[in-house]
C-alpha cells in the first residue's frame, strides 16, 4: 500500500489530482445545472409542450384523410403506434382512458385504450359538457386549446387538437381523454432524459477526468521541475558553492522567491569571503606576533652571540666553544619554533588523518558538490613528512579547482603512489583538455603549484590537448627533505 500511495504524496501528483477532481466538479455542476434548467422547463411549460406534441401528431394523421374521406383502417392501424408524450400505461385496460380519431362532426372514426369509446358514435355527448363544448370549437377551427373537464367526481385531462391541412379547413380532430397525473410521470415521459443524463455524466466524468489529469501532469511538472532546480541549488549553496544561481525569468511568485534567494546567496557570498579575509587577517597578525616574540628575539639573540664570539675566537677559544654551544642551542630552538609555526599552517583537512584519507575525504566532497566522478586510488603505506603531504593536498585542491571550471570533464582520476624514497602524484581528467604552451606563465593557479613542489626539490609535468583530457603528473622525493628536518 506504501508503495501505491508513495507517488500521489509528491508534489506533482497531488496537483494533477487537484486538477483532475475540479475539471470533473465543475463540468458534472455544469451538467446538473443545465438538467435542471430543462427540468424546470418542461415543468412549468407542460401544456404548451402537450399541446404541441398533440398538434404534431394531429397533422401526421392529415394523409388518411383521402380528399375528405377518412380511411378508417388505416386510422386505426395509425393509432396503435402514435406517440404521444405521455406517462407509460396511460391507455392500458384498466385506465378510464382512450386516444380517439372523429371526424368533422364528431363521429368516431377510430380509437384504443380501456374507455375507448365505440366507432360511428358522437363523441361530444360522451365528454362533459366542458369537453364537449371544447371539441365543437375544435372542429369549428375556433380553439385549439387543452381542456381539463369534470366527470363525475373524478377530474379527467382532455387533450384537443385539430386535424387539418395548412390553411385548409378542419378535417378533424385527435382526441385523448387520460386522468391527470403529476409533473414527475409527465416528465420521466419525455425522451427518457434520465437516460440521456446518466450517459452524458459517465462520458463527460471520462473525458473530463482525462483532461483535466492531462492537463494537470503538464502544468505539475512545471512546477515541480522549477522546485527540483530551487532544491538541487541549494545544495550546491549548502555546500559553500554560491557560483551557481537560480535561472527563473518568470515573473510569478516563484520565479520572484527565485531571484531574492539569489540576492540572498550573493550576500552570504560576500559576507564569507569577508569573514574569511578577516580570518586570514587575524591569522597573519598571530604569526606576526609569534615571529616577533619568538623567533626574530632569539635571531636577535643569535646576531649579538655571534658578534660576541668574533671577539672570544682571538682571546679564548674555552670560552668561544662554549658561545658555539649556546648558540647552537639557541639554533635548534629556532628551528622548532618554526617547525611549530609551519604545523600550524597545515590544512585543516590534513588534522588527524594522513594524505591519502584526506585526499579520499576532499575527493568525495568535491564531486558531491560539482557532479563530477572522481576516484581516488592509493598504494603504499609510507608516512610522508608533513610538508610533502601539505603540498601535494594543495595541488589537488588548485587542480580540482581548474577541473571544474575550465574542463568540462565527466570523471577525474585521483592516483597517489607512496615509495619508501619518493612520492608520485597523478590527477587525470577526461575533459575538454587546453594548450599547455599558451596556458604557462598566464594563469596563478598552475605557477603556485610549481613553486610548491620545486620549493621541496621535486617537479610537476603538464600534459593536454583539445578534446583528449588533462594529466598532472607530480613527482617529489622525501628522503632529502627528512634529512633537512622540514616538517
Amino acid at each position: 500500500m506504501k508503495r501505491f500511495w508513495y507517488p500521489l504524496q509528491r508534489l506533482q501528483w497531488k496537483l494533477t489530482l487537484s486538477y483532475t477532481l475540479i475539471t470533473i466538479a465543475t463540468i458534472l455542476l455544469i451538467e446538473l445545472l443545465a438538467f435542471i434548467g430543462l427540468v424546470t422547463y418542461i415543468l412549468f411549460n407542460q401544456g404548451t409542450l402537450l399541446a404541441d406534441n398533440m398538434q404534431a401528431q394531429a397533422r401526421q394523421a392529415v394523409p388518411y384523410f383521402v380528399h375528405g374521406t377518412p380511411d378508417r383502417k388505416a386510422l386505426a392501424k395509425w393509432l396503435q403506434i402514435v406517440n404521444i408524450a405521455l406517462p407509460a400505461g396511460a391507455f392500458d385496460a384498466r385506465q378510464q382512458s382512450f386516444l380517439a380519431v372523429v371526424d368533422s362532426h364528431g363521429v368516431v372514426l377510430a380509437s384504443r385504450g380501456g374507455a375507448a369509446p365505440p366507432v360511428n358514435t358522437l363523441l361530444q355527448n360522451m365528454l362533459s359538457a366542458n369537453a364537449g363544448a371544447d371539441l365543437r370549437a375544435v372542429l369549428r377551427g375556433s380553439s385549439t386549446t387543452l381542456s381539463l373537464s369534470e366527470k363525475e367526481s373524478n377530474a379527467m385531462l382532455v387533450l384537443l387538437a385539430p386535424v387539418e391541412e395548412n390553411g385548409g379547413p378542419v378535417l378533424g380532430a385527435l382526441v385523448t381523454q387520460i386522468p391527470p397525473f403529476n409533473s414527475v410521470s409527465l416528465f420521466l415521459n419525455y425522451g427518457n432524459l434520465l437516460r440521456l443524463f446518466g450517459i452524458n455524466v459517465i462520458l463527460l466524468t471520462i473525458l473530463a477526468g482525462g483532461a483535466g489529469t492531462l492537463f494537470g501532469s503538464l502544468t505539475a511538472r512545471s512546477f515541480t521541475r522549477r522546485f527540483k532546480q530551487l532544491s538541487l541549488v541549494a545544495d550546491n549553496w549548502s555546500h559553500g558553492d554560491f557560483s551557481v544561481m537560480v535561472r527563473d525569468p518568470s515573473g510569478d511568485e516563484l520565479g520572484q522567491l527565485s531571484r531574492r534567494l539569489n540576492a540572498m546567496a550573493e550576500e552570504l557570498k560576500t559576507l564569507l569571503e569577508t569573514r574569511q579575509q578577516l580570518a586570514i587577517l587575524e591569522e597573519r597578525n598571530r604569526l606576526a606576533r609569534d615571529l616577533h616574540d619568538s623567533v626574530k628575539q632569539q635571531v636577535f639573540s643569535l646576531a649579538m652571540q655571534v658578534g660576541a664570539l668574533r671577539v672570544l675566537l682571538r682571546r679564548d677559544e674555552d670560552a668561544a666553544e662554549r658561545r658555539l654551544n649556546e648558540i647552537e642551542r639557541m639554533v635548534r630552538m629556532a628551528q622548532k619554533e618554526l617547525a611549530s609555526l609551519i604545523h600550524a599552517l597545515r590544512p585543516v583537512a590534513l588534522e588527524g588523518k594522513d594524505l591519502a584519507s584526506a585526499l579520499q575525504d576532499f575527493a568525495q566532497q568535491w564531486a558531491d558538490q560539482t557532479w563530477i566522478s572522481a576516484q581516488v586510488h592509493v598504494e603504499g603505506t609510507e608516512t610522508l613528512p608533513h610538508a610533502v603531504e601539505e603540498a601535494l593536498f594543495r595541488i589537488t585542491q588548485e587542480a580540482l579547482s581548474n577541473v571544474a571550471r575550465h574542463s568540462n570533464a565527466s570523471a577525474v582520476q585521483i592516483q597517489l603512489h607512496c615509495k619508501q624514497e619518493s612520492v608520485t602524484l597523478l590527477i587525470a581528467d577526461n575533459g575538454q583538455g587546453f594548450n599547455v604552451a599558451r596556458a604557462e606563465g598566464r594563469g596563478v593557479g598552475l605557477l603556485s603549484m610549481r613553486e610548491r613542489i620545486q620549493v621541496l626539490g621535486g617537479d610537476i609535468q603538464v600534459e593536454s590537448a583539445a578534446g583528449k583530457g588533462t594529466e598532472i603528473y607530480v613527482h617529489c622525493p622525501t628522503t632529502h627533505i627528512e634529512k633537512k628536518g622540514i616538517e
